[in-house]
């Protein structure tokens, strides 16, 4: 049985992304998956996931708290920090983010996701990359789940870090790349650090 699950639905979103930011880089992947995990997939599908955003939040120097009496001048710094996010479970630094829900705008989702997952609140600038996901089952090439992932610039606005702990293992606020990220930090990480 042939299946091209959220097909549209990525198109005309990532039609509007282009629409109203133009030039966005776009990567589309293929990844396979096991039979039962693709179902499950599906099955979100089918309750409305079309996929996530995410935010490469920047704070400046002005925007950090002022240093406390008791700390020296020799701690302030004065580079611009990028907030990440360390999933349970993970061991790589990841963009804070996550999926849509109902009916939301990829912008409005990283904007939510950013504040429930690190309580840090952000107002986007655009896009930086839209990565289009075609997730197939091992060994069956008649079924497909389209999904976008969109990766936003951000800069902070307000908030100090208090993460999701039923979601998060950690966050912080990065002047130089750590050692492990994801691939879309390390695509963003090149550029900024």
């Amino acid at each position: 049985m042939s299946l091209e699950a959220n097909r549209a639905a990525v198109e005309r979103r990532t039609n509007r992304l282009l629409d109203e930011y133009g030039d966005v880089p776009v990567e589309e992947r293929t990844q396979e998956q096991p039979a039962a995990k693709f179902e499950e997939l599906v099955g979100y599908a089918r309750d409305g996931y079309t996929g996530s955003a995410y935010a490469w939040v920047v704070r400046r120097p002005d925007d950090a708290a002022p240093l406390s009496d008791s700390m020296s001048d020799e701690a302030f710094d004065d580079r611009p920090r990028a907030l990440m996010i360390l999933n349970r479970g993970a061991d790589s630094w990841g963009l804070p983010g996550g999926g849509r829900e109902d009916g939301e705008t990829s912008e409005e989702a990283a904007v939510r996701e950013v504040e429930e997952e690190t309580s840090i609140q952000c107002e986007l600038a655009g896009p930086f990359l839209l990565r289009k996901l075609t997730v197939v089952p091992e060994n069956d090439d008649e079924k497909r789940l389209h999904l976008l992932f969109v990766f936003f610039d951000a800069d902070y606005r307000d908030g100090t870090i208090a993460i999701q702990g039923g979601e998060l293992n950690g966050a912080a606020w990065f002047a130089e790349s750590p050692a492990r990220m994801l691939p879309a930090n390390e695509l963003r990480a090149n550029d900024w650090f």
